[in-house]
């Protein structure tokens, strides 16, 4: 492959990036629990890293790591999550002077409900794509997202 097609095949790749920012902008940032509340997105972010836990739950130095942001605002939104009774603080066995992150019913019931959303919505989306065609697009999305994890955040521009 040429330099020029490569970098051609990039830019529509980033095309398609920018294009979908939109379904993470504000206006789509609230969540709609089953009592009928508004959830913030980063509640579901908290609760969607908690339930990759297990059981076991993660400290909020653990929730920072996991959500790539500094632990005082892992602190905050795990704050408002709690208040929304998503998560609990619970006392760590291991070291009394630390607090684990679990989630609640609630949370467990708001994450299954949010995974149930969006696989249908993935649905929707894919219908009309051929079931080989779902299989390679979710293989190249896994294998894209954690070569993005990997390498991090690209840098500032300019």
């Amino acid at each position: 492959m040429s330099e020029g097609a490569r970098r051609a095949d990039l830019e529509r790749a980033d095309d398609a990036l920018v294009r979908l920012r939109r379904l993470w902008s504000p206006e789509h940032s609230r969540v709609i629990d089953h009592a009928g509340r508004r959830i913030e997105m980063s509640s579901v972010l908290v609760v969607e890293v908690c339930a990759r836990a297990g059981g076991e739950g993660l400290s909020v130095g653990g929730i920072a790591d996991q959500l790539d942001v500094e632990a005082s605002t892992a602190s905050r939104l795990v704050d408002r999550a709690v208040q929304a009774e998503l998560v609990e603080r619970i006392r760590s066995t291991a070291d009394g002077r630390r607090s684990v992150i679990r989630l609640t019913e609630q949370g467990l019931a708001l994450r299954e409900s949010a995974v149930g959303f969006r696989l249908a919505w993935l649905g929707g989306v894919l219908a009309d794509w051929p079931d080989a065609d779902v299989a390679t697009f979710a293989t190249l999305l896994g294998r894209f997202a954690e070569a993005a994890s990997t390498a991090g955040p690209p840098g500032p521009s300019g």
